[in-house]
């Protein structure tokens, strides 16, 4: 699990993603446990302590964790083990947004509203972004989601040091409808069946 944080106002909504994905192979709950607790900053830092821990681990870069599909911004955080597949999603316009939970073939929306800063991701960078975005007192733009992404980059291995930020302006008439559409698409792609707060 990575970083994705999404701010949704009444007329921008502001998405950005970290790409770093890590496999982990074996035993490896103490590594992660120091992973994502921020005690492990750099990615050397990081190979030389799964060596340490004799844990194994797959480092890729290149996972595109938020997208745009028609208007709509989507951000995604997972967990993937041998025997399940969670995924976390936010979606998010001008006026709207929704969160998703992914439970092998069922997707359930969770909370929906009209603006919020929402962070997912592990207990380190969510009190990071926190801290950064969310008690500055001002709505986040796409510059403070940079210089956000920038830093966490720096101190931990978690998360990749580069990163995605997408936005997009102006209310929709309906920013529930439009949101809902997109996440119907998304289950139709994946085959899950859609429950919760319809």
């Amino acid at each position: 699990m990575s970083l994705v944080v999404a701010y949704c106002g009444k007329s921008r909504a502001v998405m950005g993603g970290d790409r770093r994905s890590i496999s982990f192979f074996g035993e490896t709950g103490a590594l992660e446990e120091e992973l994502y607790g921020g005690k492990i900053r750099t990615e050397e830092d990081l190979r030389k302590r799964s060596e340490e821990l004799g844990s194994k681990i797959a480092i890729n870069d290149g996972r595109e964790k938020v997208w745009r599909r028609e208007g709509v911004l989507a951000g995604e955080v997972t967990e993937l083990s041998l025997d399940r597949q969670r995924r976390r999603r936010v979606y998010a316009v001008p006026g709207g947004y929704l969160l998703v939970e992914i439970d092998g073939r069922k997707a359930e929306i969770t909370k929906r509203g009209t603006s919020t800063l929402i962070i997912l991701g592990n207990r380190f960078t969510r009190d990071l972004a926190f801290q950064r975005l969310g008690s500055c007192g001002k709505p986040p733009d796409e510059a403070s989601f940079k210089a956000l992404y920038k830093e966490v980059g720096r101190a931990t291995a978690s998360v990749s040091p580069d990163f995605t930020i997408l936005t997009t302006e102006g209310k929709k008439p309906d920013p529930q409808a439009a949101l809902l559409r997109a996440l119907r698409e998304d289950c139709e792609e994946g085959g899950w069946e859609l429950c919760g707060l319809l």
